[in-house]
């Protein structure tokens, strides 16, 4: 008898696909690695919200948030980009979302868990037709 598939995440269709195309316009939007579903959505079924990171270089996230400093938690800009951007993908998504903005070796540094990449775009080489 095979174990039972693992998911890749626990959020649900259509609205992973609601996140997806939203999450797309983020990665347009900012210079970084990109959106990453993160948290409990990815582990279980009984999530509490959907945690999004849109992980930066150091220096991008500094450029970003020039007065942040460690406590970046607390800087005017990141609150409020931060705060409005998860609005719009609960608004969207219809999902709770917690949308953060994180330097890259803050994201490395304290959170070990899985990160599966959101909102990117696989595209064809130019001139390849649909099969």
């Amino acid at each position: 008898m095979s174990e039972p598939r693992k998911k890749a995440n626990y959020v649900g269709a259509p609205a992973i696909f609601a996140l997806e195309l939203a999450c797309h316009d983020i990665c347009q939007a900012f210079n970084g690695y990109g959106c990453y579903l993160v948290g409990s959505a990815i582990e279980r079924s009984d999530w509490r919200d959907v945690d999004v990171r849109f992980i930066m270089g150091d220096a991008d996230f500094a450029a970003l948030f020039p007065d942040a400093g460690e406590h970046w938690e607390f800087d005017p800009r990141w609150l409020l980009l931060t705060v409005s951007i998860s609005e719009r993908l609960s608004k969207v998504t219809g999902l709770p979302i917690d949308f953060q903005f994180q330097p890259q070796a803050h994201a490395n540094e304290k959170h070990h868990g899985m990160r599966h990449a959101i909102g990117i775009r696989i595209s064809k080489p130019k001139g390849q037709n649909a099969t």
